[in-house]
């Protein structure tokens, strides 16, 4: 699916809501699919987020453990975890559909 993506936290700390507005947003074709990730160690619900049509540039850190979080008429909140490094901090991506 084809969305606007914008990251709502920085190392695990959420964003403000004005920072979380005003943030610029990555256009990016978001696939969630059931995998086994060799960070965790397991199976897992993985949300990738890379440029449309070739989906081997990443434009954001992978999501692990990912959930439907929250949906409303204008979008819907993604959340689960950000593998920097081999640290793992807690991700929300607030995404909005994009009229092609």
């Amino acid at each position: 699916m084809y969305l606007q993506v914008v990251a709502m936290r920085f190392h695990g700390k959420a964003l403000e809501q004005s920072q979380i507005r005003s943030a610029e947003s990555v256009p990016a074709e978001v696939i969630v699919a059931h995998e086994n990730s060799d960070a965790l160690g397991r199976y897992s619900d993985v949300a990738r987020a890379s440029a449309a049509g070739d989906g081997r540039e990443q434009l954001l850190p992978a999501l692990y453990d990912c959930r439907l979080s929250h949906m409303g008429h204008g979008g819907f909140v993604l959340q689960g975890l950000e593998l920097i490094g081999s640290v793992a901090f807690a991700q929300n991506w607030w995404c909005r559909p994009v009229l092609r």
